[in-house]
């Protein structure tokens, strides 16, 4: 397990001597897997598969899709590939299994900290419908996806989320989980020195890390977030009240929001825009141009997109778009972004992207994290910079 432990709150689920013992069994055996065994693939396709290819053909791949038809009959890729996707499922169970075990006193203390004297405040609505492209797909291959909300006062999706997502990016988001939160005001910050947000929007918050980040480096804006998912919300929201933060959670889609025109300074989006349809980015870049105050700023962190890697470095990260539930994955990395928020309303010479602050730096991480890992196939999980892109109104 990191060095760097998860700082405990009032909803975090506590783990048993033998399901913290398993918990981090699970994270050292991804850890070898991913650092060892699927770097494999590389010698795979440069000694097997791209010498046949070229014989057969007389040239190299020309996309990522040539050479996934190669190496999915690969036994060596349909191997590593198992292992990966088994181990991150083994993460879930296990999580979920301590979960499971205190779920009752974990909903209560969810509800006292709704009905008791609030910073914040929960806005669910019983008539919402999640998108399809969340309820009909488990991202990340969590159980119950992030819409999944089992019964009354459930907040399970919310824990899942912020204690498997712990294990599963190694620490890198820091104790509070919230590096992509203080990573994103650093780049507002950088890139719009002039802005002091007095009120905030986050579009899809989910358990509310990346959320408590913007909260504590805007200290003084009023801030709203939104996801669709009741039990994220719930637990996000109880969260926030037990780290005596702030924080405005509201049932809502980032397609069709019902805050009025022109009213948030900031706009933000993180690492959010690979868990939805093509149509709904464009749908999302809409809302935000909307909800933005003259001067304000939309700002979006994702993995970069596709455009710049060789053939090969697409297909490494487009590991997750079949192997992981994220099947819009590789559709949003290849969109150019620029051209979704001109067609948003936005201006050309007020759109930028680009690299900036990441998890790492935000929460001042070191040797006690792995900040450069090695994993091979798929998403990275390295804690270096972040890629942006951003557009005033």
């Amino acid at each position: 397990m990191a060095a760097v432990k998860q700082e405990a709150h009032g909803v975090l689920p506590v783990a048993s001597l033998d399901e913290a013992a398993r918990q981090a069994y699970i994270n050292e055996l991804g850890k070898h897997v991913l650092n060892y065994i699927t770097p494999g693939n590389k010698a795979v396709y440069d000694n097997h598969v791209l010498p046949s290819f070229q014989r057969r053909h007389g040239r190299a791949p020309l996309d990522r899709h040539e050479i996934r038809k190669e190496m999915v009959r690969q036994p060596f890729y349909q191997m590593t590939s198992s292992f990966q996707r088994t181990i991150q499922e083994m993460m879930w169970n296990a999580v979920d299994e301590s979960i499971q075990r205190q779920l009752p006193s974990l909903i209560d203390t969810a509800q006292k900290f709704a009905n008791g004297k609030t910073k914040g405040s929960l806005t669910l609505d019983p008539n919402f419908e999640v998108p399809p492209y969340i309820i009909n797909n488990h991202n990340h291959a969590t159980p119950g996806g992030y819409g999944a909300d089992l019964m009354p006062g459930d907040i399970t999706a919310g824990a899942l989320y912020d204690r498997g997502g712990y294990i599963y990016t190694q620490g890198l988001f820091g104790p509070r989980m919230d590096g992509i939160g203080k990573a994103a005001a650093m780049m507002v910050a950088q890139s719009r020195p002039d802005l002091k947000p007095k009120k905030i929007l986050e579009i899809g918050c989910t358990a509310g890390g990346s959320t408590g980040g913007l909260s504590m480096m805007f200290p003084d804006a009023e801030l709203h977030a939104i996801d669709v998912g009741a039990a994220v919300l719930r637990y996000a929201h109880a969260r926030a009240e037990s780290l005596h933060l702030p924080i405005h959670f509201h049932q809502m889609s980032g397609e069709n929001m019902t805050f009025a025109n022109s009213s948030f300074d900031l706009v933000c989006c993180l690492a959010t825009l690979h868990e939805t349809s093509r149509s709904a980015t464009y749908n999302i870049f809409k809302e935000a141009q909307r909800v933005l105050k003259p001067g304000g700023l939309f700002l979006c962190s994702e993995l970069p997109p596709y455009k710049g890697f060789d053939p090969w470095g697409q297909f490494v990260r487009d590991w997750d778009t079949y192997n992981n539930n994220e099947p819009f994955w590789g559709a949003v990395h290849d969109l150019e972004l620029k051209d979704v928020a001109l067609e948003a309303g936005f201006e050309a010479d007020k759109y930028f992207e680009g690299f900036g602050p990441g998890v790492a730096q935000a929460n001042a991480l070191n040797a006690a994290v792995e900040v450069d890992n090695k994993k091979f196939m798929g998403s990275t999980r390295g804690g270096g910079q972040a890629w942006y892109a951003g557009a005033s109104k």
